[in-house]
């Protein structure tokens, strides 16, 4: 593949254009076949730049990830706990799908064998998710009188995620079906248990 010819890039810009070639590179060659070298070249810029922003494959496929979660603002307010949790789990499960279950099995496994990987995809990735969930669920609900900020533990603040994610790395697809059934069965009940009123 020939380097792209463009223009001097910098900050903002070239990051951008760095993630694009890293999911680029990730969909095409997989996690298997992902490279440093092969992000350079896709976003026309040399390895030593790619490596002053991320220190390794993993650092800037978690960075690729993270940049591609739907913004709070792109759920829809449907005007009830429910439903604002079935609208979020439904974008978060488009795009883990387009990330793909192989390459996300293929990142997961080479972040378990590298604590420092974990701890940075903890960081990140866990922390964008629990913020995303913030600001298009809870914050919301607590607005509307369904719950209160005191309901809601550390692990009750990510659930809703944390069971898509778990079904689409074991069966590879939620269907629709299974997202309500994830709230309706589990997450819904568990605020209960709380005290909310949802």
């Amino acid at each position: 593949m020939e380097r792209k010819v463009t223009s001097r890039r910098r900050g903002e810009e070239l990051e951008q254009a760095i993630l694009e070639a890293a999911f680029e590179e990730f969909r095409v060659a997989g996690y298997a076949g992902f490279t440093m070298e092969g992000v350079a070249r896709r976003a026309g810029t040399s390895k030593p730049v790619v490596y002053r922003r991320w220190s390794s494959k993993v650092e800037i496929l978690i960075a690729c990830v993270a940049s591609r979660l739907p913004e709070a603002e792109t759920v829809p307010d449907t005007g009830s706990l429910r439903g604002d949790t079935v609208a979020l789990v439904t974008l978060a499960h488009r795009r883990m799908r387009m990330i793909g279950q192989t390459a996300m099995l293929g990142m997961l496994a080479d972040v378990s064998a590298d604590p420092e990987a974990r701890q940075i995809l903890v960081s990140t990735l866990v922390s964008e998710l629990t913020t995303l969930l913030e600001k298009a669920v809870w914050t919301r609900a607590v607005a509307r009188g369904e719950l209160e900020w005191g309901h809601l533990t550390e692990r009750l603040r990510r659930l809703p995620i944390d069971l898509v994610r778990n079904e689409f790395i074991i069966y590879g697809a939620v269907p629709a079906e299974t997202v309500e059934s994830i709230v309706d069965e589990v997450v819904l009940p568990a605020l209960r248990a709380r005290g909310a009123a949802v």
